[in-house]
Order: C-alpha cells, then structure tokens, then sequence
C-alpha cells in the first residue's frame, strides 16, 4: 500500500441530524434527534462495522457519511478536507469520486428501464470527461472483476437475481475508484449463500484497492466476518466502539452484550447466557432522561436515570458509554 493511500482517512466528528416533525394541528413541532452527535475514523482499507436495531440511527448516519443530507451539526472529514462545507447543495465531482454508496435493496436501487450498461457507465458520464470507447471498456472490465460476464451488458435489471443486482450496485459504486463506500444492509435482502458470496468479493475488492468500508448492519454474524472495527449504537448515539476482537469476546455495554447473546452460534463455547431486553427502543420524539438504554437495563442504577454517560476509553482503545462498565466487568 503506498503512503498516499495509506493515509486516506475518512472522520467524523460529533455528526448529528435532527428533524422537526408535526405533532399534530395547532401544536409546536417536535424535534427528532436521530443521530446525536457519533464520531469515528475510518483509516483506508479497513471495515467499520455500525450495529444497533432497527431506529438506532444507522441508516441516518450513511446518508450524512454520503451528504444525501446536510448534517444538523458536526464535521465530516474526508483526508482531513471538511466537506460539510458542501452540505445543502450538490456535492461537487470530487466528493462524488471519494465517497459512494451501496443501498439495502438491490431492486430498487437499479433503474429497471437502463441497460446494465448505461448505469454503469452514468457516473462516468456526469462526472468525468471520458470518452464513450473507455468508459465502455471501464464498465466491462468492473463487470468481470464482481463475476458477471461482460456481455450482459445490454441487458436490463430485471433480467438478473438478486445477488446479481448487488454485484452491479458495488461495480457502480466503484466505477469512479471511491476512498470509501458506505454499505447499508447490503446483504440483507439476499439468500444466505448469496450473502456469502457478495461478502466475499466485497473483501476481495478491498484487498486489490484498498478502499475504506462503512458496513450498515443488524447482523453480527456477517460482521463478525467482514469488520475490522464495530460501533454500536443505540437511539442515534454510539454506545460502544472497540476493534472487533475485542468487542465480540468482552463486550463492555449491557445493551452490546445482548445483542451478542441474541446471535445464534454452532459453537456451545461461544455461547452467551441469553439477556432479555425488556420493552422497546424508546422513541426518540421523547427520549428517556440520563442512559437512553437505563430503561431495559438490568444493571441501571439512580445515576443512570439522571446522568447521560459520555465515551469512556476502557485502557486498550475499546470506548464504552457506560457509568457501570467497570462494575458489570
């Protein structure tokens, strides 16, 4: 890896969306804070994992990592150039080039009425001056490098499965050769062997370029496979971050540790005692005061109702949002 790319970075720094949402006529508008100031980095050729249920923020954070949104606040540094300088308006070429996405459902992020062809070539088209002999050539050669055969080219969205389509969106989403790639649930609308085999080439490009992954997901299984590091979130914040060896064999946060226990394993020495969370993820019109997690928490305490707990560094890099982590051990 030369040092140019090695020293790629992709931060974070206190990242927050808001929105304001009616709550009914002739009533003031209620603030949503579905993500509430997350921070990380993200260094080249290296997978960050972001787990959490459903709500937890996950999606909100990948359309600010790719400005589909303009942050309510925070920074968002790419190679430590701010590029929320350009929230609010169209991200220019050179953000487009540094950072791509690969959406959740691979049949509705592909338009069913352009060949194949086309889509792959479009990002070239609005962003490049290539002309139209390479930019065909580029589409073939990123075809054979994600398993599909150059000649299907011409044919339509709908004339592939679905772990086909997946294959397509990540050949689109490197046309432009990213630093980084957000992946939301990129696996999770397909058959377990097809998940298999898209994790794989997802690892494979990534050895041949080196480009940085942000992996969405709620599966910790598929994470505990493809991730270098893990951050756990939990109603819009982050809970807990440690380099995933770290965090799968001792989880420091409660709410990490049950999502733990709740992943099946063949192995009975990898097993966790199972923990019941108790209620649902509160919801963030009316988040609860202190821990946001204290209400289905089987270790809270007065402190956690009252006291909201910061990032704590345990020693060895793994950070925890927890007044007890020490104590609960």
């Amino acid at each position: 890896m030369t040092d140019a790319v090695a020293d790629r970075t992709l931060e974070a720094q206190a990242l927050a969306k808001h929105y304001a949402v009616s709550t009914g006529y002739f009533k003031p508008k209620a603030t949503v804070r579905a993500l509430d100031g997350v921070s990380f980095t993200l260094a080249a050729g290296r997978t960050l994992a972001v787990v959490g249920e459903s709500g937890c923020g996950k999606s909100t954070l990948a359309r600010q990592l790719v400005l589909i949104e303009a942050p309510s606040a925070g920074r968002l540094l790419l190679d430590g150039d701010d590029v929320t300088l350009h929230a609010g308006a169209t991200p220019d070429r050179r953000l487009r080039q540094r950072i791509q996405m690969v959406f959740q459902n691979p049949y509705a992020s592909l338009n069913p009425r352009k060949k194949i062809g086309g889509a792959l070539e479009e990002p070239l088209v609005i962003n490049t001056p290539m002309p139209a002999p390479d930019r065909r050539e580029r589409a073939r050669s990123m075809m054979a490098r994600v398993g599909l055969r150059p000649e299907q080219l011409d044919r339509y969205p709908h004339m592939f499965s679905g772990g086909q389509r997946q294959r397509i969106a990540i050949a689109r989403a490197l046309m432009l050769e990213p630093e980084f790639v957000v992946l939301d649930e990129p696996v999770s609308a397909l058959d377990v062997s097809i998940q298999a085999q898209v994790l794989n080439l997802l690892m494979d490009l990534q050895q041949e370029t080196r480009v940085g992954y942000v992996f969405i997901s709620h599966n910790l299984a598929v994470v505990e496979l493809i991730a270098d590091d893990v951050m756990v979130m939990y109603l819009g914040k982050s809970v807990e971050r440690a380099p995933k060896p770290l965090l799968f064999s001792r989880p420091r946060h409660p709410y990490t540790r049950a999502l733990l226990a709740s992943t099946p394993r063949i192995d009975a020495k990898a097993r966790r005692a199972r923990l019941m969370l108790a209620g649902e993820l509160p919801s963030p019109l009316a988040p609860p005061p202190g821990c946001a997690f204290h209400r289905r928490c089987p270790h809270a305490i007065e402190r956690c109702k009252v006291e909201v707990p910061l990032l704590e560094d345990s020693g060895d890099g793994q950070l925890v949002a927890c007044h007890r982590w020490r104590e609960i051990g």
